[in-house]
């Protein structure tokens, strides 16, 4: 991503959306960052999947790269990256969306299903606290204790989901970078999507869909198993809830086969 990259950009009631295309040739991938996340988040990666594909970057509106502007819900989110999409004029794409990033690519495949082939998600979607839809009662209780100590909250949680051999200072920049959006934003965003439940939206798909998830986020699906993802593949590919950012050259072996499944259909 460069100050010369060509970027699409959509406004819409939630915020505005950015896609840009970082280059590569093949079947279109479009990479969705998770909550508090941006495009930059990916760069490591990419220049592993531009052999294979033509890849486009998405920056959501809630994260660093722009604020919300209204409501927001998983469906506004879907349906702007879908926007992007079509003003691109990219078509027949794998979407691949990283942790909240899940939720959203099924949202734009339902609002953009003659545009989607497949979509992989990475470390999301198998965890039932996270998508398995929450009431209005859970999610206030949830908001309450991470506003009270966000910056905390959040610290906390990256070191927690992060390899135990990843180093504080990356531990610590990608605790800055989502800290550096709207503390409000951050937390419209979580309640967006612990009210998301994928067993209401996954039936609706058109399209095939594959989850390459961490060894931490597999063993909480075998814990507490959704009934709607028993006919979706999963694999592993080891620890470290940012593989794109911590070991991004071993996860991409993993991410290029599961695309070529996905592909192979």
């Amino acid at each position: 991503m460069t100050g010369t990259s060509v970027q699409y950009s959509v406004e819409t009631d939630c915020g505005p959306f950015r896609l840009t295309v970082a280059g590569g040739a093949g079947r279109p991938c479009v990479l969705i960052h998770g909550w508090g996340g941006t495009a930059a988040q990916w760069t490591a990666l990419v220049p592993h999947l531009m052999a294979a594909h033509a890849v486009f970057l998405v920056d959501l509106p809630g994260g660093p790269a722009a604020p919300l502007t209204g409501p927001v819900s998983m469906t506004s989110l879907g349906e702007g990256v879908a926007a992007c999409l079509r003003k691109a004029g990219v078509t027949d794409a794998i979407l691949v969306g990283h942790s909240m990033g899940g939720p959203v690519m099924i949202e734009t495949a339902l609002a953009f299903s003659d545009g989607i082939m497949g979509l992989l998600g990475l470390d999301t979607l198998a965890d039932r606290i996270y998508y398995g839809g929450s009431d209005a009662n859970e999610i206030a209780r949830r908001r309450a204790v991470f506003a009270a100590d966000l910056e905390g909250e959040t610290r906390r949680m990256v070191s927690a989901i992060t390899m135990p051999d990843t180093s504080p200072t990356l531990c610590r920049q990608i605790a800055d970078s989502i800290l550096s959006a709207k503390a409000d934003d951050l937390l419209a965003l979580r309640d967006a999507m612990f009210a998301w439940s994928i067993a209401d939206r996954l039936p609706l798909l058109r399209c095939p869909v594959h989850l390459l998830n961490s060894d931490e986020v597999y063993a909480a699906h075998e814990r507490a198993p959704m009934p709607c993802l028993a006919i979706v593949p999963q694999s592993t590919y080891g620890h470290g809830h940012f593989p794109q950012i911590e070991t991004p050259d071993a996860l991409s072996t993993s991410l290029l086969e599961a695309l070529l499944l996905l592909q192979e259909g």
